[in-house]
C-alpha cells in the first residue's frame, strides 16, 4: 500500500472547511477515502518532522500553508517544506507552487516563466522597495493601476491608483517598514560627518497591475481533478474589487470559453487541484490570481453541482459536495498518473 505523509499544523488541523467556524478537513474521513483507493495516510504534525531520523526521499508528502498575521508560522512551515524538498520528497504541491502561496510577487514570477501565453496578458510590475518604484514612476503616469501588497488576501491592501498623487503616496504607505539601523547611521553621521549607506524604510514588496475597467465581477473556479466548481463574485458596492465581497452567485450563465480557458491553465500547471480568479472583458479572459494550496473551499462546499467535460461538451453534474472525497480522489489520481509517467 502506497504511503502518503500528511502534515498537520499546531492545532492538529489540515486545510479549512466551511462546515462551521474554524472547521477543518475531517482527517478520519480523509484517511478512509485514501484507504479505499489503496493508499495509507500517515498523519504527523509539522513539529514532529525529524530529518535526522527519517529520510523522506521519494516519499509522497501532502501539506498545507498558513496566512497567519505577520506570516511567522508561514515562515516556520517554509523551512520544513524546504527540508522535504532538499531530501527529495515528492511534495504535493511542489515547492515552487507552495512558495507562490500568499506571495503575489513570486506568483507573478511563476506566471512569467509558465509556457502558457494566455495567462500573460496582464503585464505586472514587481518591486522590493519604494525607491526602485520611484525610478519607474514615469511609466505609470498615464494609466490606472491596481496596487497590491505581496502577501495580501481577500482584497486587503489592494488599491486602485487613479492619479499621480495616489501613485506616489499609496505605494509609499503600503511598502513602509522600519529599520532601527538608520537611526544608528544618523547618529554616526552627526558624530563623524560620514554618510554611511542607509537601509530603505520601505521594503515591503508589492506589485502593480494595469487596471481593467468596467468589470462587474470575476469568476472563482476551483478545480479538483476533472471537476470544475464555479462561483461568480460581483464587485463590492462602489468598489472595483470582487474578492471578499460576499456577493456570490452559483447559478449564472458562464461566458463561452471560460471553462476551456480554466482547463488549459489547470493542465499547464500539472497539479491535483487549483483555484483560479478569472475576469472576462470583450471575450478576453484575464487570470488575476491562482492558488495551489490552502485556498478557501466555499466554492466547492456550497456548490450543488460541478462542470465536467464529456463527449466534446461541458455538462453540469449535480452532486452533494464532499471536500474529503475530492481531496483524496484528486491526490490519488495525481499520484497514479505520475507513477505511470515515471
Amino acid at each position: 500500500m502506497t504511503k502518503i505523509f500528511l502534515l498537520t499544523d499546531y492545532r492538529g488541523q489540515f486545510y479549512s472547511s466551511t462546515k462551521y467556524t474554524g472547521a477543518a478537513v475531517d482527517l478520519e474521513r480523509l484517511r478512509d477515502y485514501f484507504k479505499k483507493s489503496g493508499f495509507e495516510l500517515v498523519v504527523i504534525p509539522f513539529s514532529e518532522v525529524n530529518f535526522r531520523t527519517q529520510n523522506y526521499k521519494d516519499e509522497w508528502v501532502l501539506y498545507q500553508s498558513s496566512e497567519d498575521p505577520g506570516l511567522f508560522y508561514r515562515s516556520y512551515l517554509d523551512d520544513i517544506v524546504a527540508g522535504f524538498y532538499m531530501q527529495g520528497a515528492k511534495l504535493i504541491p511542489n515547492f515552487y507552487q507552495f512558495k507562490a502561496h500568499h506571495n503575489k510577487h513570486f506568483m507573478e514570477i511563476m506566471r512569467d516563466i509558465q509556457s502558457l501565453s494566455e495567462i500573460k496578458n496582464i503585464p505586472v510590475e514587481r518591486y522590493g522597495t519604494y525607491e526602485d518604484y520611484l525610478k519607474d514612476i514615469e511609466k505609470f503616469k498615464k494609466k490606472e493601476y491596481v496596487l497590491k501588497v505581496s502577501h495580501t488576501s481577500k482584497s486587503r491592501s489592494v488599491f486602485l491608483l487613479k492619479n499621480i498623487k495616489e501613485k506616489i503616496r499609496l505605494p509609499k504607505i503600503i511598502s513602509k517598514t522600519f529599520s532601527l539601523q538608520n537611526l544608528k547611521y544618523f547618529i554616526e553621521k552627526l558624530k563623524t560627518g560620514n554618510t554611511p549607506l542607509y537601509i530603505s524604510n520601505h521594503r515591503q514588496k508589492f506589485i502593480l497591475q494595469p487596471f481593467i475597467a468596467n468589470l462587474q465581477g470575476d469568476y472563482r473556479i476551483v478545480v479538483y481533478d476533472k471537476k470544475f466548481f464555479v462561483l461568480y463574485r460581483a464587485n463590492r458596492i462602489n468598489d472595483f474589487r470582487a474578492s471578499g465581497s460576499m456577493k456570490f452567485n452559483f447559478d449564472i450563465k458562464l461566458p463561452l470559453g471560460l471553462l476551456d480557458y480554466a482547463e488549459r491553465i489547470f493542465n499547464s500547471f500539472d497539479v491535483p487541484y487549483l483555484a483560479l480568479d478569472i475576469g472576462v472583458k470583450d471575450e478576453t479572459f484575464y487570470l488575476f490570481e491562482f492558488q495551489f494550496i490552502s485556498f478557501g473551499q466555499y466554492t466547492l462546499e456550497k456548490s450543488k453541482y460541478f462542470y465536467h467535460y464529456d463527449n466534446d461538451e461541458w455538462i453540469q453534474i449535480f452532486e452533494e459536495p464532499d471536500l474529503e472525497r475530492e481531496i483524496a480522489t484528486s491526490i490519488t489520481k495525481f499520484i497514479k498518473k505520475h507513477y505511470i509517467l515515471a
